[in-house]
């Protein structure tokens, strides 16, 4: 019998127990013709803590709970999931942060226009580093930066098909941070902020 430890998960556990009926007759009890869809749907609550609200107020109908109980119940599974959620986005950040490398943004008047153009946008406008850039210092790293920076701007002078005029560059140098550069390379003093670069992903249905 599938069982977690989320609190509305064991509160809907105890009910089903106290009701001395098996899954089958309690999902019946509650109105589901189709026995193995309301199974399907008490087991997605009683393993994630989380599922189908009309049959939560089935067997609230059903069953009449102490309403405060359920309420805090509830609550706390919610809290638990706020915090699983921001440690999962932690995990992704880290994950992110250790396989960061730093690269060059080069930043335009327009957009992508059309979905094929933005399925390119990062191989076109994704100034990237070898491996050596890393282990330069950064005053080394900035200045390989700029002059990487005035030979992009020189080569395509100043312009981008598809994406019009180059406005400047942003070059990421950490994973929580960037620096601004206008088209002459130089250092726009301003917070740049992490950046992350755009991608777009193509769904095949």
């Amino acid at each position: 019998m599938p069982h977690s430890d989320y609190p509305v998960s064991r509160f809907l556990q105890r009910l089903l127990l106290e009701s001395g009926l098996s899954r089958h007759q309690f999902v019946q009890t509650i109105g589901f013709a189709n026995t193995s869809k309301g199974l399907r749907r008490l087991d997605e609550w009683l393993t994630s803590g989380r599922g189908d609200q009309h049959l939560l107020r089935r067997i609230i109908d059903r069953y009449r709970p102490d309403s405060t109980e359920l309420q805090s119940v509830l609550a706390e599974t919610e809290a638990i999931h706020r915090r699983e959620r921001q440690g999962a986005v932690f995990e992704q950040q880290e994950r992110e942060r250790r396989r960061f490398r730093s690269f060059c943004w080069v930043v335009t008047q327009d957009g992508a226009h059309s979905w094929v153009i933005a399925m390119a946008e990062r191989q076109i406008k994704l100034l990237k580093f070898d491996e050596t850039f890393e282990r330069l210092p950064s005053a080394e790293r900035l200045a390989a930066v700029q002059q990487r920076v005035r030979h992009h701007y020189g080569e395509t002078g100043g312009r981008l098909a598809d994406f019009g005029a180059i406005l400047g560059y942003r070059y990421c140098d950490s994973f929580d941070s960037s620096i601004i550069l206008d088209p002459d390379a130089e250092v726009v003093p301003q917070n740049g902020g992490r950046f992350t670069a755009p991608q777009a992903w193509l769904a095949l249905r």
